[in-house]
C-alpha cells in the first residue's frame, strides 16, 4: 500500500491489484493525466485498512477480482458499499460473472487483454470526472423506467433530473439551461418525445445538447424520423447496459470535442483571450442589441506603448512574455459578460454592455494604472516596466465598426499626447 502526500487538487483513484508490476503500469497510465492520483492496495486486508483509515476520499476504483485473501470478488461488494464507483479490471471472464458484476452496479467490466484496454480504463475515468459536471434529463411517463435509467446514469456520476412528460421536461430545460443530455421516451401524455425534441432543437443546437430517443416499439422508420427532426441517437428498449453507456459516452465525447474545437477557434493561442474573429461575431450581436434598446455600450481599444522596441531590444520571446502577462491581467480585470479580445500584435479590443461613461472612465483608468504598476520580469536580472494607451468610445454609435473607428481615433490621440493615458469620447 502506497503512502503519498494527499493532493486535494486531484481525484484519488483506488487500485486494488496484487501484481506489483501490473499495479505500477496502472498507476503510471492513470497518473499520466494530471487530474488523477493513484493509491494502491495489494490485498483485501490492505483495502479494508485503507478505507477505514479515512485518509482518502476515493473518486473511483479499479478492482481485480482474484486476490490472495479474497479470491471470489469480495472487493467489489466492499467498495460499492462505500459508494465508490468500481471498474472491474481482471483476467477472469465468463458471461455469468460479467452479468453478476454489472448487476451489482459497477461502472464496467474490462479484461486484462492488451494495452488498449488500459487506455480504455483511463478514458472511463476521464468520462466519470467529466460527467460530474453534466446535467442529464430523463423523460418518461413510466416511473419504473425513469428509476432504472437514473440508476444507470448515477453509476456514471451524471447529475440527474426527471420529467414524466414532454411538457414538464421543456419547463425543466427552461429552468436548467445548462442541461447537456436529454434521454426521452416517445409515447407520453401532454407532449410526446417528437414534439419535445422539436421544441428543444428550436433553442439548443446539436453542439449544445444531445437528445437520445428510446422506445420499446423502436424500428428503423421510427429512429430515422427521430434523427431527421434533430435527435442525436436512438436506443431500443430493452437494451444492454454496456450499449447504453457506450452510446451515452460517445455522444458526450462528441459534444466535448466540438466545444474544444469551438474554444480553439475563438481564442488567441498566445494570450488565451478571445480572438478578433470572435470579437466581431459576438460583439456585433451585443452591440446591435444595445443599440436597439438604447442602452449604453462601451467600446475601447488598448495598445501597449513602445511594444516594437521590446521586440527589437529583447527579442520576440520577450515580446511574447509581455503579451501573455497582458492577457492574464486583462482576463482578471473584467466581468464575465464583458468581451475582451486580442486584435493582433499589441492591440486589444473591449466591449462592455450596461456600462456608463463614468464607470468606463474609472474602469479603464484603473486598468491603465495596474498595467503601469505591474512590471514584467523577463529574467532574473531584467524587469520591464510597460504602459498602455487607451481610447474609449462612450457614445452610442450606429454600429460596432463606427464605435471601433472612434475608439481608434481616441487611441491615436492618447499616443500623440504622450502615451500612458486614457482618452474618452
Amino acid at each position: 500500500m502506497t503512502d503519498q502526500q494527499y493532493d486535494n487538487s486531484k481525484k484519488t483513484i483506488l487500485v486494488v491489484e496484487d501484481s506489483k508490476v501490473f499495479a505500477r503500469i496502472l498507476k503510471t497510465s492513470v497518473e499520466a493525466n494530471s487530474e488523477f492520483r493513484v493509491v494502491i492496495a495489494e490485498t483485501y486486508a490492505e483495502l479494508i485498512a485503507l478505507i477505514e483509515s479515512k485518509k482518502y476520499t476515493f473518486f473511483a476504483s479499479l478492482l481485480d477480482l482474484n486476490l490472495p485473501d479474497a479470491p471470489d470478488g469480495e472487493v467489489v461488494d466492499y467498495v460499492l458499499n462505500y459508494n465508490i464507483p468500481a471498474i472491474v479490471f481482471t483476467g477472469k471472464f465468463d458471461d455469468d460473472l460479467r452479468d453478476r458484476m454489472l448487476g451489482k452496479g459497477i461502472v464496467d467490466y474490462v479484461l486484462k487483454e492488451c494495452p488498449a484496454n488500459i487506455e480504455y480504463i483511463v478514458l472511463l475515468l476521464k468520462q466519470l470526472n467529466r460527467n460530474t459536471r453534466i446535467k442529464a434529463l430523463i423523460v418518461d411517463d413510466s416511473r419504473t423506467a425513469r428509476k432504472h435509467i437514473k440508476r444507470l446514469l448515477s453509476i456514471y456520476r451524471f447529475m440527474v433530473l426527471e420529467a414524466e412528460n414532454g411538457k414538464q421536461a421543456f419547463d425543466i430545460a427552461h429552468e436548467h439551461k445548462d442541461i447537456m443530455l436529454v434521454i426521452t421516451d416517445f409515447n407520453m401524455p401532454q407532449m410526446d418525445g417528437f414534439e419535445l425534441t422539436k421544441k428543444l432543437r428550436a433553442i439548443y443546437s446539436k453542439q449544445d445538447m444531445a437528445i437520445i430517443g428510446m422506445s420499446t416499439y423502436g424500428n428503423n422508420l421510427l429512429s430515422a424520423r427521430f434523427l431527421k427532426i434533430g435527435g442525436s441517437d436512438f436506443i431500443n428498449k430493452p437494451f444492454l447496459e454496456e450499449e447504453f453507456f457506450c452510446r451515452i459516452n460517445q455522444n458526450m465525447d462528441l459534444l466535448g470535442y466540438i466545444k474544444e474545437l469551438q474554444f480553439i477557434a475563438s481564442r488567441d493561442f498566445l494570450t488565451g483571450l478571445y480572438n478578433r474573429r470572435h470579437f466581431f461575431e459576438v460583439g456585433e450581436k451585443l452591440f446591435n442589441r444595445a443599440y436597439k434598446s438604447k442602452k449604453q455600450c462601451i467600446v475601447a481599444l488598448i495598445d501597449i506603448d513602445f511594444f516594437k522596441r521590446v521586440n527589437d531590444t529583447y527579442g520576440h520571446d520577450a515580446g511574447d512574455v509581455v503579451l501573455k502577462k497582458m492577457g492574464q491581467l486583462l482576463n482578471g480585470s473584467f466581468r464575465a459578460g464583458d468581451l475582451v479580445a486580442r486584435f493582433g500584435g499589441e492591440e486589444f479590443g473591449f466591449l462592455l454592455s450596461n456600462t456608463s461613461q463614468e464607470e468606463a472612465g474609472s474602469i479603464f483608468e484603473s486598468l491603465r494604472a495596474r498595467i503601469e504598476e505591474n512590471p514584467i520580469q523577463l529574467s532574473d536580472n531584467l524587469i520591464l516596466k510597460i504602459t498602455a494607451s487607451i481610447g474609449v468610445c462612450t457614445t452610442l454609435e450606429e454600429n460596432l465598426e463606427s464605435a471601433l473607428t472612434k475608439a481608434d481615433k481616441l487611441l491615436y490621440e492618447a499616443k500623440k499626447n504622450g502615451r500612458n493615458q486614457v482618452i474618452l469620447g
